[in-house]
């Protein structure tokens, strides 16, 4: 794999640095405010909030709005319009049981209503809004780290309790993802233990198939995200080790569902690259091909001492070529992609889980923009 330093350029600033708060999840993206720009939500574990970030586009100042600050958020989160009254709302595991709906009734970024949902989650650790049945309504796929996989239906009024289905039980780590996966099926799930089969489409029959080839060994704790990076239609899965020092980057090609997916390794545990806990993947830089998005994290994964932190894309021509976008001892995790300026090119925000205590932001927790020039 060849590497370059020049291709892809990011202005970086800060969004926060030090709100006061033990680590963060709960990354999602949408368009809360209905202005045609998407903001981002995410929330601190320690101490408990959940946040709303919006960036005016004239200023360049990004604007805080308290979704809640009595609430202790895990990993996940999903947003979607569950009660279509035109405005997103958050769904998002806690720091214990409980799945929690925050919707936004009046428009006002600073006025949320949060409702339990349901009670009986383990770790949510993954979260995903789709329409897993086809019936138009969007359903929410939780992982529990190390547990159970499953989906939960809101009824009529999403503010009443849910109903679960349990697709696999006992699915080691982490690391899922929604897909088709054969032509002219349901929505699948994808995970680092196999994928699930949607076999009548509608969510209420699950069959579990290989995904990683056994020879790969590859750790539990993952992430994983399913594109068409080949521009075959056909899906592929991009697999990160997520939480290990010299971790390593795969492509997984579907072959049929009888076997494990053919593997190409894109990042080798000799390059040193650790705890890529952050993975999109996108057209960044608008030349119509699919790139991909890591980066390293902080949490002791990197110790901002002999192991700092970078941000990375991988972005094909003839090979694989690497480009290390941010380098300044800043990690992140569960970082995303969207155009949050309304300019027509992808931007990228992040955050740490744990900050180091040597840091490019003098050991604080921060928020990280990347804007291209």
């Amino acid at each position: 794999m060849s590497a370059s330093l020049n291709r892809f350029c990011y202005r970086h600033s800060f969004i926060e640095t030090d709100a006061g708060y033990d680590a963060w999840g709960a990354m999602a993206v949408a368009d809360f405010d209905c202005d045609g720009r998407p903001e981002f939500v995410t929330g601190g574990k320690g101490g408990g909030f959940l946040f709303l970030y919006d960036l005016d586009p004239v200023s360049g100042i990004w604007r805080r709005h308290a979704v809640s600050e009595a609430y202790s958020p895990n990993v996940g989160a999903a947003a979607h319009d569950w009660d279509r009254d035109g405005r997103p709302e958050i769904v998002t595991g806690e720091w214990g049981t409980r799945l929690w709906w925050f919707s936004c009734p009046t428009g006002d970024l600073d006025a949320w209503e949060g409702t339990v949902v349901y009670d009986g989650l383990s770790n949510p650790h993954d979260l995903l809004a789709c329409d897993i049945d086809g019936d138009g309504t969007y359903e929410v796929i939780v992982r529990n780290k190390g547990g159970d996989l499953l989906v939960l239906r809101p009824g009529t009024d999403p503010r009443v309790a849910w109903q679960s289905t349990i697709v696999a039980s006992g699915l080691e780590g982490d690391g899922t993802a929604v897909a088709r996966v054969t032509a002219g099926g349901g929505t699948d799930l994808v995970t680092n233990c196999g994928w699930f089969e949607n076999v009548r489409g509608d969510g209420s029959r699950w069959e579990h198939h290989p995904f990683v080839p056994d020879g790969l060994q590859f750790d539990p704790e993952s992430r994983v995200q399913v594109a068409d990076l080949d521009g075959n239609g056909m899906p592929v899965a991009v697999v990160t080790e997520s939480e290990i020092p010299d971790g390593r980057m795969v492509l997984l090609r579907y072959r049929d569902s009888q076997r494990p997916w053919e593997s190409e390794l894109l990042i080798d545990a000799d390059e040193r690259v650790c705890g890529m806990h952050s993975l999109q993947v996108a057209d960044l830089d608008g030349d119509g091909k699919l790139e991909i998005f890591t980066a390293e994290m902080e949490n002791r994964r990197t110790d901002g001492v002999l192991s700092k932190p970078r941000w990375i894309v991988l972005a094909r021509a003839r090979t694989w070529e690497k480009h290390i976008i941010l380098d300044q001892n800043l990690g992140s995790h569960s970082a995303v992609v969207a155009d949050f300026d309304g300019d027509g090119q992808l931007e990228i925000v992040g955050k740490p889980w744990r900050a180091n205590e040597i840091n490019g932001a003098d050991g604080k927790h921060h928020v990280d923009y990347l804007d291209p020039p």
